[in-house]
């Protein structure tokens, strides 16, 4: 389907609001950046992308190259998950400090056990030179799903101005994120294990790219 007519679908079904001046621009740029994010993540593609700004739903596309890379890269993204849960306790602190150093912390600091009431790395993160956030960072090498307390806990360590984030490499209970979310208390921020994996993959910690080179066949030259 063309990406005016998925456009102008979304509109009429209440699935698209927009007071722009174009909305089928806005409708193909949200769609490419879609596509590019989940490319960086390693993730499934949600919609194939044709020729003449056709789109449809990525499994509705015939099986060939791209199947066989998506099923590479999930089990790579699997393996990964894996690798992350059998890490050693300090390598995996230090993990995640390299990603808060990939996604723009600065003055990340690994606190190595010190008893720092819980929180395992700290980092802080400064926006236009204005706004700085201190991060407290708690992580949880578990197959289990975290409870309610641990956000509890995490909370009652933080400083006045510290923000929180729980890294875990297994889910959140529902308790759990209703305890993150409560209203007039420290922010708690959550990062479950898929969503770890695919910030791992999107900044190349943990793997790497392979591009990959295509031959294809160039006009026939017939002897003259």
């Amino acid at each position: 389907m063309h990406y005016r007519q998925l456009t102008e679908r979304a509109l009429a079904v209440g699935m698209l609001s927009t007071k722009g001046l174009t909305p089928h621009q806005t409708m193909y740029s949200q769609l490419i950046t879609e596509m590019a994010r989940r490319t960086r993540r390693g993730e499934d593609q949600r919609f194939a992308r044709y020729p003449e700004g056709l789109f449809g739903l990525a499994r509705w596309a015939k099986p060939g190259l791209e199947g066989q890379i998506a099923r590479h890269n999930r089990e790579v993204r699997r393996r990964l998950h894996e690798r992350l849960r059998s890490m050693d306790p300090t390598a995996f602190e230090s993990l995640i400090g390299e990603l808060l150093d990939a996604l723009g912390f600065t003055d990340v600091i690994v606190t190595r056990r010190s008893g720092d009431g819980g929180i395992d790395v700290r980092a802080v993160l400064v926006v236009g030179d204005v706004i700085r956030t201190e991060m407290a960072v708690q992580v949880k090498r578990w197959k289990a799903n975290v409870q309610a307390p641990v956000v509890q806990g995490v909370r009652g360590s933080l400083g006045a101005h510290d923000r929180g984030l729980i890294v875990t490499t297994g889910e959140f209970s529902p308790g759990a994120r209703a305890e993150a979310a409560r209203p007039n208390a420290a922010p708690v921020a959550l990062m479950n294990g898929e969503e770890l994996v695919a910030l791992l993959v999107e900044h190349e910690i943990g793997v790497r790219r392979a591009p990959q080179e295509l031959l294809e066949l160039t006009e026939s030259r017939d002897a003259s």
